[in-house]
This record gives structure tokens, sequence and C-alpha cells, in this order.
């Protein structure tokens, strides 16, 4: 036995799976609002932003597939991530085509250690 469904009916009742899933996509969709907010105020490129829902979303999604939990978090998380990036998979196969795989290719400013 390997996730949470597996287990033999009514060991744990189809709300709790499904409250647990409902607060999984209502983090989800604040951490992207976070995100957002960072955009708006010049902290984070849009598509940045959209780099760091999609890994957020695909741990979390990975986790409730663990747990045995069928999830809409990765469909919600798309949506998400192409509201502030469109061209969000366009983007994904750039960054892994350039070697190193970087989200930028020219760091603005230099940073010095002091």
């Amino acid at each position: 036995m390997n996730h949470l469904k597996d287990l033999p009916p009514g060991t744990i009742w189809p709300h709790l799976l499904e409250a647990i899933e409902r607060d999984v996509i209502a983090e989800i969709q604040s951490y992207a609002d976070s995100r957002k907010n960072n955009v708006k105020r010049g902290a984070e490129t849009s598509e940045l932003a959209a780099v760091l829902i999609d890994k957020y979303a695909a741990g979390l999604s990975k986790a409730l597939h663990i747990a045995g939990i069928d999830s809409r978090v990765r469909a919600v998380a798309d949506k998400l991530v192409c509201e502030l990036d469109p061209k969000f998979n366009e983007h994904q196969q750039a960054r892994w085509a350039g070697r190193p795989v970087a989200l930028v290719s020219n760091f603005p400013h230099e940073v010095k250690n002091t």
C-alpha cells in the first residue's frame, strides 16, 4: 500500500481528501498572488515568477500524488503560470536549450561581496 487512496474504503473520509486538495489549491493561488505582487512592484520579472510558481506547484503536486490524492493542482498552476508568462513553454524550452541552464542570460549588474 503506497497511497492513502489504497487504504480500505471508509478508512479516510473522502471529504478529508477533498479538503486537503482545496487547501493546497488555495495555497498555490496565494503563492501566485504573492509572486504577482512582486512583479507589479518590480521585484521579479513575470518569467521568474512563473518559474517559481511552476516549481512550487510541481512539489505540491508530487506530495499529493505520494499521498494518493488525485489533484487539479497542476492544472490550476498551469493556468496561473500562463497568466503571468503567456510564453512560458517557449521560455522553458529556451532555458533548457542554453548551457548551463539559467533564468537570465546576462545579469544586468555585478554583485560585489564586501
